[in-house]
């Protein structure tokens, strides 16, 4: 397959162009230049602007394209439009273009999220990206119809993730002591995808000549994921690689919030029980997707390739806003003491 990937510079983009390249594809990269140098010789790689120059993408003949970088419509109508000859098109989206995430369960026939106030190329911020994707899949599909695959991942995580969300807890664990989890309820589950396998699997749709629209995340195939399946993954990977043991102490999520402990940003991947607006975040519907061939590596994989990456440090931008040691430690004793019967 002549496939075109438009970014594939960073994270995703990397996965997705090793990926094909294993699988024997001959593959094109159009993006500005700035996130990657150091190409595989055997890919052609293609300069320019999705909102201002796209001559580069004139007469490539390609197959398929993948599209890791549309965030808006201005991104993707222009591209789009230049592209029109591909037979298939796959647009990389999110669950956070749903109108919500407080319904668990929820499939690819949920209501998508409004862009209505929002110009073609309104600037993305947390509270624009969703319903910007969610723009963005509905002119796509207006323009290719049929052509058109997107693909809702939730969090995506694994080796060379910018945004360290999944990350901290394989990097925490090996920093031993005593480590703060959330005292969530037993009932609390995750979703995550390693990119690779998220890539491969985009990969496959492609070459299955798929169309519509699937969700995609994990654990595919087996049984969910809590808690305390994640912290035992990442304690067991710490130690395979001789580092400190560390020891999980559960805090309460009342003292978290009462301490003014940001959800998922200061401390990855918890959302409290008690927000009802996220109560879906970690139970989407992914039967289409494992039914289209999706499948998840073991999560001590996962973890043992972001281990092999290093431990950032403190002032790392990938960790440099999560929860700090000494504010952790500052946690910790105030549940302690918030035990004690004394």
């Amino acid at each position: 397959m002549k496939l075109l990937i438009l970014g594939g510079g960073v994270f995703l983009g990397r996965a997705l162009l090793d990926a094909a390249l294993g699988r024997g594809h001959a593959v094109s990269v159009f993006n500005r230049g700035r996130a990657r140098q150091d190409w595989p010789a055997d890919v052609q790689v293609l300069r320019g602007d999705r909102r201002g120059d796209l001559s580069a993408l004139a007469g490539g003949g390609w197959d398929a394209v993948i599209d890791t970088c549309g965030y808006a419509p201005a991104d993707v109508v222009p591209t789009a439009q230049s592209l029109a000859g591909c037979a298939r098109y796959l647009f990389v989206s999110s669950i956070s273009a749903y109108a919500s995430l407080a319904e668990p369960g929820q499939d690819e026939r949920a209501s998508l999220a409004s862009a209505e106030g929002l110009a073609a190329d309104a600037a993305v911020t947390g509270e624009t990206y969703g319903p910007l994707k969610a723009e963005c899949e509905r002119v796509l599909t207006r323009l290719l119809g049929e052509r058109l695959i997107v693909v809702r991942p939730g969090l995506i995580v694994g080796p060379g993730d910018p945004s360290g969300r999944f990350s901290y807890w394989p990097w925490r664990a090996a920093g031993g002591g005593a480590m703060l989890v959330p005292a969530v309820p037993p009932s609390a589950r995750l979703q995550f995808i390693d990119v690779r396998d998220l890539g491969a699997w985009m990969l496959a749709l492609l070459e299955a000549g798929a169309h519509g629209v699937f969700n995609a995340t994990g654990p595919a195939g087996v049984d969910a994921l809590g808690w305390d399946e994640l912290i035992e993954a990442c304690r067991a990977g710490a130690r395979a690689l001789g580092s400190p043991e560390s020891e999980p102490v559960a805090v309460p999520e009342d003292l978290l919030l009462a301490q003014g402990v940001a959800p998922w940003t200061e401390l990855p991947l918890w959302m409290p029980s008690s927000d009802a607006e996220t109560a879906g975040l970690m139970t989407i519907d992914i039967t289409r997707a494992v039914g289209a061939g999706l499948r998840t590596r073991p999560l001590a994989e996962t973890v043992q390739a972001v281990l092999a990456e290093g431990i950032p440090a403190a002032d790392d931008p990938r960790i440099a806003a999560k929860l700090s040691r000494a504010r952790e430690s500052e946690l910790i004793a105030l549940a302690r003491r918030g035990s004690d019967p004394d």
